[in-house]
């Protein structure tokens, strides 16, 4: 979808083939619910929007589950799960506002890069290789930063990760 307006939307995708089963840019508005399922990449790739998303649902990614860059976004519930790299992307200095995540069996559970703020009420992780991670990747940006409020994640490797250009702020 490119240069789309949303209005109590709801998307259902299963089985793709494409290198995004769901691609949003330059897009804005309301999305009610995302689901899916067995994506043969990313599952949500989102870049250059300003959207609010109720719920997301992905499971059965060979990449990353949700993918957001260079924009604004504010998600109330996020569920993801057997995503091959990151439950949660967040780059290029995107902002995301997000109420409640829940990662399981993922690599990395979010990871926040390249300039971007990621402000999370409720983060929930299990089976993961990485919690949170926060980093700059593309010498053209700064760090990244999260921000959580309530966090729990069982199961992991390493808890979190974080270069000397990034934060990872724990509230609880």
């Amino acid at each position: 979808f490119y240069k789309s307006n949303f209005k109590n939307t709801n998307l259902k995708i299963q089985n793709s083939n494409c290198e995004d089963s769901l691609n949003l840019v330059r897009s804005k508005g309301t999305i009610n619910k995302i689901e899916i399922s067995n994506s043969f990449s990313d599952g949500l790739d989102i870049d250059f929007s300003s959207l609010y998303i109720h719920d997301i649902f992905i499971k059965d990614s060979k990449n990353d589950c949700v993918d957001v860059s260079a924009g604004t976004y504010e998600v109330g519930n996020m569920k993801v799960s057997s995503c091959g790299d990151k439950g949660l992307s967040v780059g290029e200095k995107s902002i995301l506002k997000l109420d409640n995540i829940f990662v399981q069996n993922s690599e990395i559970g979010i990871a926040s890069k390249d300039g971007s703020k990621s402000f999370v009420n409720k983060f929930n992780g299990k089976n993961v290789d990485i919690c949170l991670s926060s980093y700059n990747k593309k010498q053209e940006f700064s760090g990244g930063q999260i921000k959580v409020n309530k966090y729990s994640c069982t199961d992991f490797n390493k808890k979190n990760f974080i270069d000397n250009q990034s934060k990872i702020n724990l509230n609880n």
